[in-house]
């Protein structure tokens, strides 16, 4: 069973995020989102919070056969990967989401899945991991429990914070994966709790 070691290390070295899985068709109008100035880590203090506000979109997909929804944000791609269960990226191919996960009867605990994936995380020449951000914590979203795992890599000059939402679901343990600038959570907090809080089967 290699394909949590295939998901850690997609996800370490920032690889093209893509949603695969089964059915990642969006129930907004738009099924794959076109790239949108929604996000500039270097936008002016100037531009107004209308304009540059970041739409959410709604989508689907399956996690281990078990139907998911969640609302992402729309000017991301979906990009397909055999993988993962959802996968999207932004413009740029740096800040994107991932979804994966295994049946409950796969893993002894929420806490062995957890452990598993972390103990793949380690600095490399693509990315360099700074230990001093490394954070875990308990989490939990509207319909959800589990735990938050987060640290701040160098990619490529960028700092890109990345953050690992575990959580249990009634037959999965799954992993919802956001990876953007620091930047991002600092200015999109209740946007960042908005779309762990959409996650949930149907």
């Amino acid at each position: 069973m290699k394909k949590w070691i295939v998901f850690a290390v997609m996800a370490v070295m920032l690889a093209g995020c893509g949603s695969g899985g089964t059915k990642e068709t969006s129930k907004s109008e738009k099924g794959t989102a076109s790239a949108s100035s929604t996000e500039q880590t270097a936008s002016a203090p100037e531009v107004s919070s209308s304009e540059k506000k970041i739409e959410l979109k709604e989508v689907d997909f399956d996690v281990e056969g078990t139907p998911y929804k969640m609302k992402v944000i729309d000017s991301w791609e979906i990009i397909p990967d055999e993988e993962l269960s959802f996968n999207a990226e932004d413009e740029d191919k740096v800040q994107g989401l991932m979804i994966y996960g295994f049946k409950k009867t796969d893993f002894e605990s929420l806490a062995a899945f957890k452990d598993l994936i972390k103990n793949q995380f380690v600095s490399t020449e693509e990315i360099e991991i700074k230990e001093e951000t490394v954070s875990e914590a308990a989490y939990k979203t509207a319909h959800y429990e589990g735990y938050l795992y987060n640290f701040t890599g160098t990619y490529e000059g960028a700092n890109v914070q990345m953050n690992f939402y575990f959580l249990e679901t009634e037959s999965d343990y799954a992993l919802v994966n956001l990876i953007a600038f620091p930047s991002f959570y600092d200015k999109n907090g209740d946007l960042v709790t908005e779309m762990l809080n959409s996650f949930v089967a149907v």
